[in-house]
């Protein structure tokens, strides 16, 4: 098969970007909401945020097929691998390429940030480098590592977001209790997309959250406790006046949410899951652009 130029933009485009840049978003928008933000340094954190999750996400597909887990795992929409890859529509070894050059261009981004606004910034190049380079091959080894690893790395985008904006971490503290949830969110998304391929994974050595806990009820209960916290944070938020009662429409992810919950209860099979799959990651975007208004509201 032919490479064609079309099948590489969407192999490197992947709709999951849209996490890094909500996030990244959460953090600028607290930081706007607290005082004026540098919108040329808002930019570039959002750029290189975007970046560095694409090269994770190449990194993934890179590791996924030269591994030979691609070739046994069941392909949906949100799982199993790159089709792209596994189908020779795209090369694998042009995925490593994409994904040093976008973690480059990213890195260069971080190093421009850290010594225009804080040196703090390297921790977050820190993070990233490790994310990009050794998530998929190491991390995802370690028992429950990987989702909290996730959910921290978020975080710190959205943390680094609201400094770079705002050039320092004064004010910072209420704008925790979103970019917590909000990082949180990020691992949330990984969770439920690793429930069709966790008997392939753990062939493979992995040791997510699914395959640790292997009980349905377990990991119902499981991501709705995570789910609930993002909720407590929220809430606590509001109560305190910490945050504006706008916020509270966050809630309204909540039913969504309980039914990903029964889809993981219930599963049975990739097809029949693909559906709650979307429903989760459609749910969790909502949920982040409401943080993001609310901060405006």
């Amino acid at each position: 098969m032919k490479p064609r130029f079309q099948d590489y933009v969407s192999e490197a485009l992947e709709p999951t970007l849209l996490l890094a840049f909500f996030i990244s978003l959460v953090g600028i928008a607290a930081a706007a909401s607290y005082g004026t933000i540098s919108y040329a340094n808002s930019f570039l954190v959002v750029v290189g945020a975007v970046l560095a999750q694409m090269s994770v996400n190449l990194v993934n597909d890179y590791h996924d097929y030269s591994s030979g887990i691609d070739k046994e795992s069941t392909k949906t929409r949100f799982s199993g691998g790159s089709r792209l890859v596994s189908s020779g529509a795209v090369k694998h070894r042009h995925v490593l390429y994409m994904a040093v050059a976008s973690a480059v261009i990213g890195g260069l981004i971080g190093l421009y940030l850290a010594f225009a606004v804080s040196l703090w910034i390297f921790v977050l190049i820190a993070v990233g480098a490790v994310a990009i380079f050794a998530y998929t091959k190491y991390i995802t080894k370690f028992p429950l590592l990987p989702e909290p690893f996730v959910m921290f790395a978020f975080a710190l985008v959205g943390v680094g977001s609201y400094v770079v904006a705002h050039g320092s971490f004064s004010g910072i503290a209420p704008a925790l209790l979103t970019i917590i949830p909000a990082g949180m969110l990020g691992g949330i998304a990984l969770l439920a997309n690793e429930v069709p391929d966790a008997e392939i994974d753990k062939k493979f050595g992995r040791r997510h959250a699914v395959i640790i806990l292997n009980n349905n009820r377990k990991l119902s209960a499981y991501y709705m406790s995570l789910m609930a916290v993002t909720y407590a944070l929220v809430i606590f938020g509001v109560a305190r006046s910490l945050l504006n009662p706008f916020f509270l429409l966050a809630l309204l992810t909540l039913p969504a949410a309980s039914y990903v919950a029964v889809g993981m209860l219930h599963y049975r099979n990739p097809q029949s899951y693909e559906r709650f799959m979307a429903t989760n990651v459609a749910n969790i975007f909502v949920y982040l652009l409401i943080l993001v208004v609310a901060y405006s509201l």
